[in-house]
């Protein structure tokens, strides 16, 4: 069993918060850590603490937005490819039996930014996923800033969201059936405090405000590899969301000689 989470830290772009991240890594267990708002600039790879840290950002120098992949030693030997999309999308594939597995990290805009900038990201994400084949196990998550609630059932969107839906929402919901997603974390049933991960600055006892917007999708078709999705809010990296933490099951394949696939990122960004 692989244990995989996606967690808003709010910033890496501090001292030693990267190692603090690895640590709580090996505490949990995990072996594949996800992360929205890195907020280190450019892309690349480095080695922290024997994990391989793969990290999209701006290109410009500013520390704003980024996604990134934290991977465990028996995973980074088995990593094929990194393709750093933009610094709101990141795609890492690794080689696995009995279907190779395409992990998508995603930051989206968060309320105050226009929908067409959502729309656009959905779309990038589209294009990276129609670059993947067809049998492979395709995980999208990260925080979406987005809440779905708990609505009725669809083969996409489980009965077991939290709160109400926003319009960014309905936007969500609308890609994961565009691209055949299923949006694990509504699919499991968990008392509240296992469903949220975000916690307002104005959260406090007796108002409690707290909500859904950071998500783990698999494509439908493998939904039944995962066993367990839920959040930890007892995780510590002095940020005001909690990891979103599932488990699926497969078994690795050590690459013997990478061949990076390649994408073409102008395609990517620019469908048309």
């Amino acid at each position: 069993k692989i244990k995989i989470c996606t967690w808003n830290v709010k910033t890496m772009a501090k001292a030693g918060k990267i190692q603090n991240a690895v640590q709580e890594m090996k505490r949990m267990d995990i072996q594949i850590m996800g992360i929205a708002e890195m907020r280190w600039p450019n892309s690349g790879e480095m080695q922290v603490d024997n994990h391989r840290v793969y990290y999209s950002g701006r290109t410009d120098g500013v520390h704003e937005y980024g996604v990134g992949i934290i991977v465990a030693p028996n995973i980074s030997q088995c990593v094929t490819n990194f393709v750093p999309v933009s610094e709101r999308i990141l795609l890492l594939q690794i080689q696995a039996f009995p279907i190779n597995i395409s992990i998508v990290q995603v930051y989206a805009p968060t309320r105050d930014k226009p929908d067409n900038e959502v729309l656009e990201l959905y779309d990038t994400i589209s294009n990276v996923i129609k670059g993947i084949p067809k049998h492979e196990l395709v995980i999208v998550m990260g925080d979406f800033n987005a809440k779905l609630g708990a609505c009725e059932k669809t083969q996409h969107v489980g009965a077991h969201g939290l709160g109400e839906r926003n319009d960014r929402g309905d936007l969500l919901e609308k890609f994961v059936e565009t691209s055949d997603l299923v949006v694990l974390n509504t699919f499991y049933k968990q008392p509240p405090r296992r469903l949220y991960t975000w916690k307002s600055p104005q959260d406090k006892p007796g108002r409690i405000v707290r909500n859904q917007i950071d998500f783990m999708m698999v494509n439908r078709r493998f939904r039944n590899s995962f066993t367990s999705i839920k959040t930890f809010p007892g995780a510590d990296l002095e940020s005001d969301h909690v990891p979103v933490v599932g488990e699926f099951r497969t078994k690795l394949k050590k690459v013997q000689k990478k061949v990076p696939k390649k994408f073409d990122m102008r395609r990517l960004k620019d469908p048309t």
